[in-house]
This record gives C-alpha cells, sequence and structure tokens, in this order.
C-alpha cells in the first residue's frame, strides 16, 4: 500500500481570529456604556432635577425609588434581550457582558425595591385604636369610658 498524502485540515468556522473579534468587542463596549449612562442618567440625574428647588421655606419630601425603578428595569431588560441576540449572532463577547450587565441591573432593581419596601413600612403610622377606650388600669368601671368614667 502506498502512503497518500495528508489533505490539509478542514476550515472551522467556530474558531475567531482576532480580527473577527473586533466588532463584537467594540459593540460590547458601545452597550455597556450606553447602559452605564442610562443607569447613572435614572438614578442620579432623575432624582437630583426632581427634587431640585431653591425656596427655603419648601416642605423636603423623600425621594421614593418606586418612581425610577420602572426604567431602571426596562433598562435591564434591554440588556438581557441585547444578551440573548448576541449569543444568537454568536458574538460571545458581547453576550457575555450585557448577560452581567442585566445580572448587575437587576440585582440593583431586587436591592432598591426591598430598600425602598423597608423605607416604606418603617415610616408608616402607627395605627390609632378605633374603637372606645378600655379600662386604663384595670380598676373598677368607674374609669372606664363605656361607663361614663
Amino acid at each position: 500500500m502506498s502512503d497518500l498524502p495528508l489533505a490539509p485540515p478542514a476550515f472551522d468556522a467556530s474558531v475567531k481570529s482576532r480580527t473577527e473579534r473586533g466588532p463584537d468587542v467594540g459593540a460590547s463596549c458601545a452597550l455597556v456604556f450606553v447602559e452605564l449612562v442610562a443607569v447613572a442618567v435614572i438614578v442620579v440625574l432623575w432624582p437630583f432635577f426632581d427634587h431640585f428647588d431653591l425656596d427655603p421655606a419648601a416642605s423636603a419630601e423623600s425621594a421614593s425609588l418606586w418612581r425610577y425603578l420602572p426604567a431602571l428595569g426596562g433598562v435591564g431588560l434591554v440588556a438581557f434581550l441585547a444578551a440573548v441576540v448576541a449569543s444568537r449572532a454568536r458574538a460571545t463577547v458581547t453576550a457575555v457582558s450585557q448577560g452581567a450587565t442585566a445580572l448587575l441591573i437587576a440585582c440593583a432593581f431586587f436591592a432598591g425595591a426591598a430598600l425602598q419596601s423597608h423605607e416604606d413600612e418603617r415610616n408608616r403610622p402607627v395605627p390609632a385604636p378605633s374603637g372606645p377606650v378600655g379600662c386604663r388600669s384595670g380598676g373598677d368601671n368607674s374609669e372606664c369610658a363605656q361607663y361614663g368614667g
């Protein structure tokens, strides 16, 4: 038997070179930058301008996170959808960075919701008795409100 020459290896499309990853890395950086700007606007600038008042006699109300959390959740949803689209397009760098961004925004969203829920519960007024006041010291009926005391 004669030795046959070996054929060159077949082209492997799953392996990407550095030049082919350039658009993937560029898209990843651009998306992360845009999302960081959006989160900074939602978390810092929006509440600042929402409560900015030059009147010293105005009452200072505390900022409620419930107004800003839907926008933060929207940015997290966009990051998650970008991760799904990038993974289907086999852009691994963008998929991983968008997945991590979506996870971090989701953590911030749920931490903010838990914090605001705790603040709302802490600032809720103590309920006052709704019925007639009972006896004060447990003595006779003359000091009880329902008996005219």
